[in-house]
């Protein structure tokens, strides 16, 4: 596993981070509110628990290595016929993966707060 997030990491071209922009902001909306909404409607569904409802698709929200390895089929797919998305491409899930990590993260240990899985941080410790 190491190895293939080392040659998923090796090529990517740091200055296409910050020029994803929008498609960013897009990608990283898009992906939350389907986490989300996909996993309060099959919670639902299914009858689950209220909390189990309300806080999983919190819990769901950090980024993993899988976009990164779907990036990396991606760009080698059209490497050839569209080398421009190529580039959209890889900066946007980099950029979504690095924001994600940081702010899903966050978001994700809140959700287990509200839902009761953890305690809530007390103010000593």
């Amino acid at each position: 596993m190491i190895i293939v997030i080392l040659n998923l990491g090796a090529p990517l071209d740091y200055h296409a981070i910050f020029g994803a922009g929008i498609y960013t902001f897009i990608y990283i909306v898009a992906r939350a509110a389907g986490k989300y909404l996909g996993a309060r409607f099959g919670a639902k569904a299914t009858g689950l628990d209220k909390n189990v409802q309300k806080y999983l698709g919190l819990t769901l929200l950090p980024h993993s290595g899988v976009s990164l390895v779907f990036t990396g089929i991606a760009v080698s797919t059209l490497a050839n016929s569209a080398d421009g998305c190529t580039q959209i491409i890889q900066g946007t899930i980099a950029a979504a993966a690095v924001i994600n990590e940081i702010i899903a993260v966050i978001a994700a240990k809140k959700g287990f707060e509200l839902a009761g899985e953890i305690p809530p941080k007390s103010k000593y410790g």
